[in-house]
């Protein structure tokens, strides 16, 4: 019977023992049907896209499925394997499941209450249910299969239990598998109640998210899980985080603040990377690492504390952080990468601690703003380019006397593009060259 469209009810007889699989898909007039006791066998999606179903009667002597009206249930498996526009799944432990298909293009079904009963949602579940406006999956469910909610073009927000822990079974990690290809964009709150990773790449390009709730659960987020929510402004990160990984929110370019919770010991490579409207960020004293690219491009930062409990500063960490007007570099820092600081051109002053004993390529090149430096006295090789274009230099103060700043190894073009800057050491004055004590 499938496509008939002016089918309106079905009664089947007693002499039929299964119904196929599809068997009445996309008879869009069907408003009833009643299934006798004979059948024990009835197929995937056999009542799917049946728009109008509003009745599923099944004969109360059925040993095999039962109904309450609004859902077609297999009593043995505990299995909802059709439902209705109006549907109301029992709430009385008899279902524990919700087959693929079960409620495949149902247009007009506008809410549905999912029991706490239910563990798993199947495959295409609720696919082309465009009514439905918001979903609330309980933390019972452990599974969710592919294109579960695939074109339901109006929801706003869903409740979903977990993230990224091998949602479907197989090990994709992806939230908007559950979606299919296109993600509706008008779904743009996301409440997280459980699990302990957001995996990676979860949210990834979902440039329409504006609010996401993150449980004490969660442990970990993954690489890339952010990355491109444009839409997102702010995020808070619970204490029970402890690793961000990654481009975890790598372009997010409307994020305005964020606090990196203390359990935070690492912020991973390109973690912030081009969040062009982030101005402010509080980093935790539990921290001990900055990776690569960290913060490369954020272009609203105009000042950032780093802790003393920091020992490393990636390469590009604040590349690109044009309106930084200043940063303070703890003790505990021992090694400053290539090109940390590169293009800050809003960078004014900087100390360079005395822990540090190496300062890498290109770390505060094309800093044009900069106009005075202090180093300390334990660096001993000095980069190519790490000062080039550094158009403003006028002072660097060093914790050395004159001939330990001679016997520091820097590379060629170290200060390549600088004016005549003095030397201030701690037994005279040396000017660029090098080549008279003042």
């Amino acid at each position: 019977f499938r496509g008939c469209s002016s089918l309106t009810r079905v009664t089947i007889p007693d002499s039929v023992t299964s119904v196929g699989y599809g068997a009445f898909f996309r008879c869009n007039s069907l408003t009833s049907i009643t299934i006798p006791s004979s059948v024990t066998s009835i197929g995937l999606g056999a009542l799917a896209m049946c728009h109008n179903l509003v009745s599923i009667d099944v004969d109360k002597s059925n040993m095999s499925y039962h109904s309450n009206g609004n859902c077609l249930i297999d009593t043995k498996q505990k299995a909802l394997i059709s439902g209705c526009n109006s549907s109301i799944i029992p709430n009385d432990g008899s279902v524990t499941s919700i087959d693929d298909f079960a409620f495949y293009g149902y247009i007009d079904l506008r809410s549905i209450a999912i029991p706490d009963s239910v563990t798993s949602i199947g495959r295409s579940a609720f696919s082309g249910c465009s009514g439905l406006t918001s979903v609330t999956i309980p933390d019972s469910v452990t599974s969710i299969g592919d294109w579960a909610f695939d074109g339901c073009s109006g929801l706003t927000s869903i409740t979903i239990p977990f993230v990224g822990e091998k949602m479907d079974g197989t090990g994709n990690t992806r939230f908007d598998h559950i979606f299919g290809i296109d993600m509706p964009d008008s779904l743009k709150e996301v409440v997280i109640t459980g699990g302990k990773n957001i995996g990676e790449r979860a949210f990834s390009g979902w440039r329409w998210l504006k609010n996401i709730t993150i449980p004490d659960s969660v442990t970990s987020i993954g690489w890339g899980a952010f990355s491109v929510c444009s839409g997102l402004t702010s995020i808070t990160i619970p204490d029970s985080v402890t690793s961000i990984g990654s481009s975890a929110f790598s372009g997010c370019s409307g994020l305005t603040n964020i606090t990196i919770p203390d359990s935070m010991t690492s912020i991973g490579d390109r973690a912030f990377y081009w969040c062009r409207s982030l101005t402010s960020i509080t980093i935790p004293d539990s921290l001990t690492s900055i990776g690569e690219g960290a913060f490369f491009g954020c272009i609203g930062l105009t000042s950032i504390t780093i802790p003393n409990s920091v020992t490393s500063i990636g390469e590009y960490a604040f590349c690109e952080c044009c309106d930084l007007t200043s940063v303070t570099i703890p003790d505990s820092v021992t090694s400053i990468s290539e090109y940390a600081f590169s293009r800050c051109s809003g960078l004014k002053s900087v100390t360079i601690p005395d822990g540090v004993t190496s300062i890498g390529w290109g770390v505060f090149s094309a800093c044009s703003g900069l106009t005075s430096v202090t180093i300390g006295n334990s660096v001993t090789n000095i980069g190519k380019w790490a000062f080039d274009e550094c158009s403003g230099l006028t002072d660097i103060t060093y914790h050395g006397t004159m001939s330990q700043w001679r016997a520091i190894e820097k590379a060629f073009d170290w200060d390549k593009g600088t004016p005549d800057y003095k030397v201030h050491c701690t037994d005279g004055v040396l000017d660029k060259d090098d080549e008279r004590n003042i």
